[in-house]
């Protein structure tokens, strides 16, 4: 693939995957490099199916980095402690033209569930972010993940059990 083509792919999903990866990571220096590497993994394997769905592959392959990160992370951890600092998250508010209390409580909200989500398990946040934010669907979710549509199911519905509970109670 010429790099022409390939900037085109970066230009139509670099957002969303740096998204993602933002949102997998909760640190802005790792969602940069998650996001670099995946890009540069896309980029060597030369494996993009054209008419299939492109952000997919380019999600699944951040996905996968950032579980292999994950797993030397843990074995680094037995040895020495690693302490993670949370980076402020990105908020873009959209002018929808409602009051300012109603925007302060959106807001509010918004950001409540987000902290919640960040706080899930790796497994339930990876999927409800591939679902919610990517709008992957549950069979590309479960072939990026590489666990049964059943899984993946399961999972957001346990997700979505935690985060309700939660937000019930911090009411």
């Amino acid at each position: 693939m010429d790099s022409v083509k390939f900037e085109k792919y970066i230009e139509l999903y670099g957002r969303d995957v740096y998204s993602f990866c933002l949102y997998m990571t909760r640190n802005k220096e790792d969602a940069e490099d998650l996001y670099q590497q995946t890009f540069l993994v896309a980029f060597e394997k030369n494996e993009i199916d054209e008419g299939g769905n492109p952000k997919s592959y380019f999600i699944t392959i951040a996905s996968n980095i950032w579980n292999n990160v994950k797993r030397k992370r843990a074995r680094r951890e037995l040895n020495a402690g690693t302490a993670y600092l949370d980076d402020e998250e990105v908020e873009l508010l959209a002018d929808t033209g409602d009051s300012v209390e109603d925007e302060v409580i959106s807001k509010d909200e918004k950001d409540k569930l987000r902290r919640l989500v960040s706080a899930l398990p790796d497994k339930y946040r990876a999927v409800i972010l591939m679902y919610y934010m990517e709008e992957m669907s549950v069979y590309d979710i479960a072939s990026a993940l590489r666990i049964p549509a059943g899984t993946v199911k399961s999972r957001m519905n346990k997700a979505r059990k935690i985060l309700k509970e939660k937000m019930a109670y911090d009411r």
